[in-house]
């Protein structure tokens, strides 16, 4: 039975959506988007509600342990309560000046110096993966080499076919590659849905 009935359920959920997908049947379509919609939006919720507290568990017990930066645990348990807090008092948010004021003068500049400090990182790894070592590789480095400098002024300035060069690698080229890719994706995707409904994978089982 409990192996039985998470198979059935995902069986019969997972084909309501997808006939829903594809055919126009009234009926159907009001109940797979006032139950089963419903439901995704109920579990998405549960799933958040969980790895919340799994966070603060985590960091409680690096409080407890003293480990390494541990400090910073502080910091997280102080703000995610601040805006747990908040976020259940508070019922217009963007209008409410605590909020717009932590949003805009706290959250941006945290992401950019964030993504500052990781430019260094995606620096040193383009210079790791750009070395000609390959052919591969010496497409990819003039690739690189092609649209960097059709996006800045010097690459117009030193030669102006640069941008329309540019724009070719990245509207033609990259979106080829790109299609291919996300039909491969779709492709997979649509495989390992099948797996899920007639019970051949059986991950969301926990087993």
């Amino acid at each position: 039975m409990r192996r039985s009935l998470p198979m059935a359920l995902t069986l019969i959920v997972g084909s309501l959506v997808l006939v829903n997908s594809f055919f126009l049947l009234p009926g159907l379509n009001a109940f797979v988007n006032r139950y089963v919609s419903r439901t995704s939006t109920v579990s998405m919720a549960w799933a958040v509600a969980l790895g919340s507290i799994s966070l603060m568990r985590n960091h409680f017990r690096r409080i407890s342990r003293k480990a390494e930066n541990w400090q910073y645990s502080i910091l997280l348990i102080i703000f995610f309560t601040f805006f747990l807090v908040f976020g259940l008092l508070v019922n217009r948010h963007q209008s409410d000046p605590v909020y717009a004021f932590f949003f805009s003068s706290v959250q941006p500049p945290l992401s950019s110096t964030t993504y500052g400090i990781l430019c260094f990182y995606v620096a040193s790894a383009a210079y790791r993966s750009f070395r000609m070592r390959s052919m591969d590789s010496a497409m990819m480095m003039l690739s690189a080499f092609i649209v960097m400098l059709g996006a800045v002024p010097i690459g117009e300035a030193i030669w102006s076919g640069f941008p329309p060069l540019s724009e070719f690698v990245m509207g033609t080229m990259n979106t080829s590659v790109i299609r291919a890719i996300t039909i491969g994706l779709t492709v997979g995707a649509i495989s390992q849905s099948m797996r899920n409904l007639l019970g051949i994978e059986r991950g969301h089982m926990t087993e």
